[in-house]
C-alpha cells in the first residue's frame, strides 16, 4: 500500500490531486468518505481537477460533465447522450482508497 495524502489536509480542501503510478489520481472528501477517481474527464480526457464539486457530484470545468464521485459514473444521462458519449465513456476509473489515522492510502 502507498501513502496518498493527509486526511486533515483533504478535510480542508475537500479535492486534492495526486500522482500514482505515473498518472493523476482525484482525490474526494464528501460525506465523510474518501473516494479515489481518475483526474481525467470521460469526455475530452481534461483534467477534472479545476472542476467544482458540489455535494457529491464534481462538474468538469471545460463542458460541466457531472460525474458522481462515490460511482464514477456519469450522472446525467441525457448530457451525456448530447455529448455523444458512448456506453465505455459514461464513467471514470474509481480506486480503492482507505484511510488508517490520518493518512489516505491506496492499495497496490
Amino acid at each position: 500500500m502507498k501513502r496518498l495524502a493527509e486526511l486533515s489536509s483533504l478535510k480542508k480542501k475537500r479535492k486534492m490531486r495526486v500522482a500514482y503510478k505515473n498518472r493523476h489520481i482525484l482525490l474526494l472528501y464528501v460525506d465523510g468518505e474518501v473516494f479515489g477517481i481518475d483526474d481525467k474527464c470521460p469526455h475530452m480526457g481534461t483534467s477534472l481537477y479545476p472542476g467544482k464539486l458540489e455535494e457529491d457530484t464534481l462538474y468538469c470545468k471545460d463542458h460541466r460533465l457531472a460525474i458522481d464521485v462515490k460511482t464514477g459514473m456519469v450522472a446525467n444521462e441525457k448530457q451525456a447522450d448530447f455529448m455523444g458519449l458512448d456506453a465505455y465513456s459514461r464513467s471514470v476509473r474509481k480506486y480503492p482508497v482507505f484511510v488508517d489515522g490520518d493518512g489516505i492510502f491506496i492499495k497496490d
